[in-house]
């Protein structure tokens, strides 16, 4: 059999489902708006392109206007902050990512150029063609050389399994085939090439390695300052022990030629987006990422793994086994010096970010490293692959990873069920489920919702708004409203005492009605329930109704809670947290009830 012929068909087998899954599932490049390949952030680390080659302007961006109203790749101009000095545009994002897509973005210019059924813009269809499968062919590249860097260190067929592993049961896939013109895919694919180039320079000292080196730690660094910390790959691959330290020093002395060729590649690599922000602003160095910052002392570690919000761990599990095992391979991997550094100080510098959720999309700013946590996956896979019974374990959880990652990945393109920003009580009662009843997103806001018959019910109160007279008060053919909208966004609180009998529990109602739907979740109207006890509040919860409505819609929303048990007055208002559509509200009712 040929050498290394498993792992050869698993990089196969990776590669077509990548492109399968490129190609069919999610093609971002044929679709518009904020669903484009060129959209959100991606956007932002594009803009440099179309800004330089195509409009000549980096300073003003005046092409600005045309472009959002033309594309909508983000709802207002998000790629660029302005400068107070200088007032001058600055790009939001270092230009790292910008240089990996300029071949891609030639490519897709000159077919505009050629072509009289695309613009040539900088935004149509060739462009988001190139860059998607561009970034595509990018995450194949870093599959090739994780491969080939893992076979320095383990059989070939714990590196097939391995390669199956972080491809079909991570989210790794989502991040290299629907997204794939993120910077995670770009990191990942890079780092593998650090790795390989470190290798490949120790086995025979080459200045062409040396500036191989420096020029992709430079473009780590760029693409995201924080991977700086790639430039220990080169400077610790290959020590294990103290002695091999000292030989380490001794090697950069006398080959101190090579240090300042790798020193002079990178710093020519960062210098790029210094001149950057001198040219533009006035200024070397620009912070535009306005308050947001590290919490250095404080960092997110348990919100970062376990919220339910977003946690990294909770919607990728397979990353957990190599990301706890690391304290275990620090001890006796290969290359576990290195390895174990770089992950530690790579999750810790993740974790600082005061933005932990990163846009509450699963963990994704982890995805570069896991080209490290490779290691120490398939060092436990190959001690899986040695006995019959944890073989047959290895296969069962492989099935389950894969499994749940396919799931992960269809619910957060189309699925019913939300993958971020959710509750404990969302989280595990739809954890799988291919189909959810409307009510479970009641599950995202509070933890109780009864869906059964209500037993020994009664009506506490009732309001229709006929003897309302505040000025959202509306009256037309015979019916009675209030409407929420800019203007007027607060309802009057609606207090309704105790009653001599109480229920162990409370369901409020009422009928809603819009013409639009908001999707901004933090300008949604908001349903709004608060029990007192002697002025004091008990207990408070909500429901944006938005939720529940479609364009067009005229429904009953109920909310339903449990009773303190000590409570003498409820109040009931409605908020409209900052939306310009508006909201019509009738026929509210409260009525107390026990479980069936």
């Amino acid at each position: 059999m040929k050498p290394h012929i498993y792992s050869r068909y698993a990089l196969w087998f990776c590669w077509l489902m990548m492109l399968t899954t490129a190609l069919f599932f999610y093609p971002r490049w044929k679709n518009s708006g904020t669903e484009a390949t060129l959209s959100w952030d991606v956007s932002g680390y594009y803009m440099y392109l179309p800004a330089a080659f195509i409009y000549h302007d980096l300073k003003t961006c005046s092409f600005r206007d045309s472009i959002l109203h033309r594309y909508q790749p983000t709802p207002d101009f998000q790629q660029a902050v302005r400068h107070e000095g200088s007032g001058h545009f600055v790009m939001k994002y270092s230009c790292g990512q910008a240089l990996v897509m300029l071949p891609m973005f030639f490519t897709g210019h000159t077919w505009a150029l050629l072509s009289d059924a695309y613009p040539a813009d900088g935004f149509s269809f060739p462009y988001q063609l190139c860059i998607g499968w561009g970034m595509l062919l990018f995450a194949c590249c870093g599959l090739f050389f994780l491969r080939k860097i893992l076979l320095n260190y383990f059989n070939d067929s714990s590196v097939a399994w391995t390669l199956l592993l972080v491809v079909l049961g991570s989210n790794y896939l989502n991040y290299t085939t629907v997204d794939q013109a993120m910077t995670h895919n770009a990191l990942f694919t890079l780092y593998t090439l650090v790795i390989w180039a470190s290798i490949r320079f120790y086995q025979k000292q080459h200045w062409r390695t040396a500036f191989l080196l420096g020029f992709l730690c430079g473009l780590l660094t760029l693409i995201r300052p924080t991977e700086i910390i790639a430039v220990l790959i080169p400077l610790l691959w290959g020590i294990d022990s103290i002695k091999q330290v000292k030989e380490r020093v001794r090697l950069f002395i006398s080959s101190w030629r090579m240090i300042f060729v790798f020193a002079m590649a990178f710093v020519i690599m960062v210098s790029i987006q210094v001149l950057y922000w001198k040219w533009v602003s006035g200024e070397w160095v620009v912070y535009s990422y306005g308050e947001q910052g590290f919490y250095w002392l404080r960092p997110h570690i348990t919100e970062y793994l376990f919220s339910f919000r977003c946690g990294w761990l909770l919607y990728a599990p397979l990353m957990g086994i190599p990301f706890f095992l690391i304290w275990v391979y620090a001890f006796k991997g290969p290359q576990r010096i290195p390895v174990t550094l770089l992950t530690v100080l790579a999750f810790y510098l993740v974790t600082a970010w005061d933005v932990w959720d990163y846009g509450g999309t699963a963990g994704r700013a982890m995805v570069q490293y896991y080209t490290l946590l490779a290691f120490p996956l398939c060092w436990l896979v190959e001690f899986g692959l040695r006995h019959p019974i944890s073989k047959a374990l290895l296969s069962l959880f492989t099935a389950l990873f894969i499994y749940f990652n396919f799931w992960w990945t269809w619910q957060a393109h189309f699925g019913p069920v939300k993958v971020s920003e959710v509750s404990y009580e969302y989280y595990v009662r739809t954890l799988g489920r291919w189909s959810v009843p409307e009510y479970a997103e009641k599950w995202i806001e509070n933890n109780y919702v009864y869906t059964g018959e209500l037993r020994d019910s009664v009506e506490w109160y009732r309001n229709n708004f006929e003897k309302d007279s505040s000025e959202i008060v509306h009256h037309a053919e015979g019916a009675t409203w209030i409407e929420l909208d800019a203007s007027h966004p607060h309802s009057a609180e609606y207090r309704i005492p105790a009653p001599g009998k109480k229920r162990s529990r409370v369901r409020v109602q009422a009928r809603f009605a819009i013409q639009e739907k908001e999707w901004d979740l933090w300008k949604q109207t908001q349903f709004i329930l608060k029990f007192y006890f002697r002025g004091q509040e008990q207990v408070s919860q909500i429901l944006r109704v938005h939720r529940f409505l479609n364009p067009g819609d005229e429904k009953f929303i109920f909310m339903d809670a449990k009773c303190p048990e000590q409570w003498d007055e409820l109040r009931i208002s409605f908020w409209n947290a900052g939306s310009l559509i508006p909201v019509r509200i009738d026929d509210l009712t409260v009525t107390g009830f026990e479980e069936k």
